[in-house]
């Protein structure tokens, strides 16, 4: 909370030497952000949501601006909102979707386009009025609770309608004031704005949970990106992420047996990792500038990706100053550009791709995170439609490429570490059901877990069921074997497979290793 300017927190006491010293420093801060957090919770229940329900709901009142914060949740919970729930992302129900290589014309793909218009339902008003509380009390919490909410909505089991929801927390948040900015900037360049920069564009181009992207031009007349860090973060990090993962999970636990059977440590540990390694911008811009060379190094990849150039002279732990990008929108929003730039887009063969590879600019950047973790030892965690891009094409002649941005959460990765996953992965495709189960086994003794854990004779059986579902013989194959193409379209092998491995990951005592639950994360969401 803030009283004239100044905030009465206990985030804004929080000091890392005190923190990591005293043990009655802890307890009080912890004690004190509980109480704020149960306040923040019963004011937004109690008085704000009740209140915007009712003046966006009224017929009277349903076209008057509310003043001030409530303006945001306004738009959240307003009647137009089940509408752009219905089409955002292109999101349609499972088996709606053809195959993107058997679209054969432009007409074609938008007489495909005009089906799927008619097929999409919005969701209720209901559940519309539900996802925009929950989504607007998130905001409300701050950081920590919105990089939860990231986490959550990107698993399958949650209803759809609030993944849409959560979804929207990635980089539609509010921004700064003008004199925070201005403060944060000289602060960590230790020099006014106006000695260092030409100007500074104060309204945010993205603002996400951990950081806010604004608009500038340096001196020298390069157009830059400034990655800011929001006010308070380590302290918010410290003292949330402690009542997350020691107490809101264990009441959890007491209320759900559910829980009380399942091995978290997985879920706490990369929360509390990834969280912490995200808010080192320094660190952060020094990864992705290996990733830049790396991609540049590989001919096909400097064809058709893209990655900023960070510039180091102006970056510190709280600010990222990079190369300033144009021209990009979403991955899960290209469908929403004209059908000629669609069908460039899925049309486009890129040199050194096999023609029949669909998407190429799509494929190669989904492709990119498994290429740096095998020639690089550099795993990219938290590749999700914030992070991933489609790059329109800025002049005569150029082509749509995949753009990757905010490389905050890595891991290393060796070969070594690798080979388990490709036994899993090439054991489910090719059909051995013991190889993709040596997979997982190898992996479950790299994550530090003992063999006589796991019910390895159950597992087996899961991977033998999925090889009956999702294959079949195919004489003319030199595998002798091939995917059910008729099962592909009814709802995405990614999923198929990400809900066999958290089916029997939750449900036994086994474990993987950190890197690999980031593996799993990145592609949890379709």
């Amino acid at each position: 909370m803030r009283i004239s300017k100044v905030e009465i927190s206990p985030i804004a006491l929080y000091s890392e030497p005190l923190w990591n010293m005293s043990y009655s420093y802890r307890v009080i801060l912890v004690a004190w952000r509980v109480l704020e957090v149960g306040f923040i919770v019963a004011r937004f229940v109690l008085i704000r949501a009740p209140f915007v329900l009712l003046w966006t709901r009224l017929p009277l009142t349903r076209d008057i601006t509310l003043p001030g914060w409530y303006k945001e949740l306004q738009g959240m919970l307003g009647p137009r909102r089940e509408a752009m729930l219905a089409v955002s992302g292109g999101r349609v129900g499972e088996g709606q979707l053809p195959f993107i290589d058997s679209y054969e014309s432009v007409e074609d793909l938008k007489r495909q386009m005009d089906i799927l218009s008619g097929i999409v339902k919005p969701p209720g008003p209901i559940k519309v009025m539900i996802g925009g509380i929950l989504r607007g009390l998130i905001m409300e919490l701050g950081s920590v609770y919105i990089k939860l909410a990231q986490i959550v909505s990107m698993r399958p089991e949650v209803p759809p309608f609030l993944r849409e929801e959560l979804q929207l927390v990635q980089d539609k948040l509010p921004g700064l004031p003008e004199e925070e900015v201005k403060i944060i900037l000289k602060r960590e360049l230790l020099k006014p704005v106006e000695d260092i920069f030409e100007w500074v564009d104060y309204t945010p181009v993205h603002a996400a949970s951990l950081a806010i992207l604004h608009h500038a031009k340096l001196k020298d007349g390069r157009e830059v990106a400034l990655k800011i860090q929001r006010p308070f973060l380590a302290g918010r990090v410290a003292i949330d992420t402690v009542i997350i993962l020691r107490l809101g999970i264990g009441f959890l636990r007491l209320l759900f047996p559910v829980l009380r059977r399942t091995d978290l440590t997985f879920f706490t540990l990369s929360f509390e990792r990834n969280i912490k390694k995200e808010i080192n911008f320094e660190l952060e811009g020094h990864i992705q500038d290996y990733c830049r060379r790396t991609a540049l190094d590989n001919p096909v990849m400097a064809d058709g990706l893209y990655i900023a150039e960070p510039y180091f002279d102006y970056t510190t732990k709280k600010l990222l100053v990079m190369e300033y990008v144009t021209g990009f929108l979403r991955i899960d929003e290209a469908f929403n550009l004209p059908l000629d730039e669609i069908w460039d887009l899925l049309s486009y063969k890129m040199p050194g791709m096999p023609e029949e590879i669909p998407a190429q600019a799509v494929v190669l950047g989904a492709r990119f995170p498994m290429h740096m973790a095998w020639h690089s030892g550099i795993w990219h965690g938290d590749l999700h439609a914030g992070n991933a891009y489609v790059m329109r094409p800025r002049y005569k002649g150029d082509r749509f490429r995949f753009f990757l941005c905010d490389f905050g959460m890595y891991e290393d990765v060796t070969r070594e570490d690798f080979q388990g996953v490709l036994m899993l992965l090439w054991g489910l495709l090719a059909g051995s059901p013991q190889l993709a189960t040596d997979g997982l086994r190898y992996c479950h003794l790299q994550g530090g877990g003992n063999l006589t854990e796991v019910d390895w004779d159950a597992l087996y059986g899961e991977m033998l069921s999925f090889g009956r579902v999702w294959l079949e013989e195919a004489p003319e194959e030199e595998a002798g074997i091939k995917l059910r193409r008729s099962k592909l379209g009814e709802g995405g092998l990614t999923r198929q497979i990400l809900i066999l491995l958290y089916g029997q990951i939750m449900g036994s005592d086994m474990h993987l290793p950190y890197w690999m639950w980031l593996l799993l994360k990145s592609y949890a969401q379709e």
